[in-house]
């Protein structure tokens, strides 16, 4: 059983198998006629191709709203940056002022100690070996009008 002459070629090839009368006559087989076509003339590319004065101003709207979204965005930035920026400066101050009220207070206590006129006396004695001295004299300078008028005498209390 030869394939070309089973239903399973005739499937296949989904045409009629050729007859030796259709052979003699050489008729061209028939294609089936196409819908008319039927072509508009026009001035093509450049034709006038207007857009609505409704779509340019919606397309304006949106530009500008675009626009306004992106001014809001970066003023919030900046604002955003300039509060981060004081607030840095305002806590680097804040740790500085702290710095400086710590070591004022230690210049305090060191000045307390240093010249405490107990220790002074101690040391001049132990170290030093001083002694306090016999006879002291004081001397007033807070009148100097007073001082300027009498200054040959000796005041009372040289005396």
């Amino acid at each position: 059983m030869g394939y070309r002459q089973s239903n399973a070629a005739f499937a296949y090839d989904m045409q009629p198998a050729a007859t030796p009368e259709r052979l003699r006559q050489n008729e061209a087989p028939r294609v089936a006629e196409r819908p008319s076509l039927h072509v508009v003339t026009g001035e093509g590319r450049q034709a006038n191709q207007a857009v609505s004065p409704a779509f340019v101003s919606v397309i304006k709207v949106c530009c500008v709203l675009i626009a306004l979204f992106c001014v809001v965005g970066l003023a919030r930035v900046s604002l955003a940056s300039a509060t981060a920026a004081t607030l840095n400066s305002n806590a680097a101050l804040t740790n500085e002022l702290e710095t400086g009220r710590d070591e004022s207070s230690n210049l305090e206590v060191m000045q307390s100690v240093y010249g405490s006129p107990t220790r002074i006396r101690d040391l001049a004695s132990g170290t030093l070996g001083m002694v306090d001295a016999e006879n002291t004299v004081e001397l007033d300078l807070s009148g100097s009008a007073a001082s300027s008028a009498t200054e040959g005498q000796p005041s009372a209390d040289q005396q």
